[in-house]
């Protein structure tokens, strides 16, 4: 189960990246950036990007660290 929750971080940051990149948020139907009303701005997408990229570079650490953690602990029990 660790390794769906790997996943899961790892496509927080992809979503990321994703969001950050030059081009804009497109949309999938119709291939045209999104500029609509209701649209929050690039500023904002931006930062909800990389917002998205460090809450996964965080999560993964802090599963790493509980990882290591319940191995020491694993074997501190032997």
């Amino acid at each position: 189960m660790r390794f769906v929750r790997y996943l899961a971080w790892a496509w927080m940051i992809i979503v990321g990246g994703l969001l950050i990149t030059p081009g804009g948020v497109w949309c999938i139907a119709c291939g045209q950036v999104v500029n609509q009303p209701g649209y929050i701005g690039q500023t904002a997408t931006m930062i909800l990007g990389v917002g998205a990229v460090l809450l996964g570079l965080i999560g993964i650490a802090t599963e790493a660290k509980a990882g290591a953690g319940a191995a020491a602990g694993a074997a501190a029990g032997r």
